[in-house]
């Protein structure tokens, strides 16, 4: 298994076994929310359209790709003399006015979000209502430097030529060649389990219920019209269930990644949905 170099909350790697057993094979694999990219490192499609909203995490995938020796150089450097909270909140700081400002090169943007992403709380990726990034914090004692992991990801985006686009979902299932040979998997922001549990933020503004409505209406679209393969993976809830009540769904069973304390984190369902254009009658 090839593991993703950044952190990535609600990442696919622990049910990896689980989800390739129903993605289909086909030409090409579009991810509207490629986040962690786990299922991107882990499969065999001939071409890949990687999109997500994101483009901090875009911009780092493009730099990893195309500059690879400049973002490890960079970013190895800022790994071995910056481990403080000090030296993080200066970091941070200084990632947030470069790309507000548009001042920073997009190599060090990129190796910036790197530094963030893996020594910020628990790797999350959390924006404020300014667009700041604004996770404290981790207090890692030897954040791990994934040299090898960036040369992976590097060597199969060139290799499968993958496109890295920051769109929404709606416009990457509008904009994009899908024809019947074309595999769609959506790994949206989970629907919480409860409200306490809810967090969507991975961006400037939160994924809501009715987000997740209009994307299963868009995927019920592309799939009645082009006959691409659908395939979705959420936390299993009533609301997951009724939203998304055309898919097969399949249960699966993870450990959450973002509990507070390890002793907290428990064992919640998720479900890996597989829409079937014969199950429902289009309108």
């Amino acid at each position: 298994m090839i593991r993703p170099f950044l952190k990535w909350a609600g990442g696919k790697t622990r049910v990896l076994p689980e989800l390739l057993q129903h993605l289909p094979k086909g030409d090409c694999l579009i991810e509207p929310f490629v986040g962690g990219a786990s299922a991107f490192l882990n499969t065999d499609y001939p071409r890949y359209v990687l999109a997500d909203i994101n483009a901090d995490l875009i911009n780092c995938y493009r730099v990893a790709t195309t500059e690879t020796e400049a973002l490890i150089s960079v970013a190895k450097t800022l790994f071995q003399h910056s481990n403080s909270k000090d030296e993080y909140t200066a970091r941070r700081r200084s990632f947030n006015y470069q790309r507000n400002a548009g001042y920073g090169t997009n190599i060090e943007l990129a190796a910036l979000f790197l530094y963030l992403n893996r020594h910020g709380y628990n790797g999350m990726c959390r924006y404020n209502n300014n667009g700041d990034f604004n996770i404290p914090y981790g207090k890692y004692k030897n954040p791990y430097f994934p040299e090898q992991e960036i040369r992976q990801f590097a060597e199969k985006a060139n290799d499968t030529k993958a496109a890295f686009v920051v769109a929404d979902f709606r416009k990457t299932l509008t904009s994009t060649a899908i024809n019947k040979n074309s595999a769609i998997y959506c790994d949206p922001p989970y629907l919480p389990a409860s409200d306490t549990a809810n967090f969507t933020q991975y961006h400037h503004s939160a994924f809501t219920r009715e987000h997740h409505r209009q994307l299963a209406k868009y995927l019920k679209c592309v799939r009645y019209e082009t006959d691409a393969a659908v395939v979705i993976s959420n936390s299993d809830t009533p609301a997951t269930r009724e939203i998304y009540q055309h898919y097969q769904f399949h249960e699966v069973s993870v450990s959450r990644s973002l509990g507070a304390a390890v002793a907290s984190r428990k064992k919640a369902g998720e479900v890996i949905g597989v829409l079937n254009v014969r199950r429902f009658r289009y309108a």
